[in-house]
């Protein structure tokens, strides 16, 4: 393969992947109870307003099967 080949080649991938592939806008990935874009595991798993969500979900869906 020659260069004029390869330096087409990488123009046709790179237009394809700009087509295919943007950029996620931050209210879009948002945690859904606090809005946080960014949270790290560890914080994540100790998150108390998703842990009190979780059981509030949890109380509904039980109240609702009864």
């Amino acid at each position: 393969m020659d260069e004029a080949t390869k330096t087409r080649l990488k123009r046709l991938l790179e237009t394809i992947r700009q087509g295919v592939v943007q950029e996620v806008p931050p209210e879009l990935y948002a945690c859904e109870i606090c809005r946080r874009t960014e949270c790290f595991q560890d914080e994540w798993i100790v998150c108390e307003n998703r842990i009190a969500h979780a059981r509030c979900l949890a109380e509904h869906e039980d109240a609702a099967r009864s």
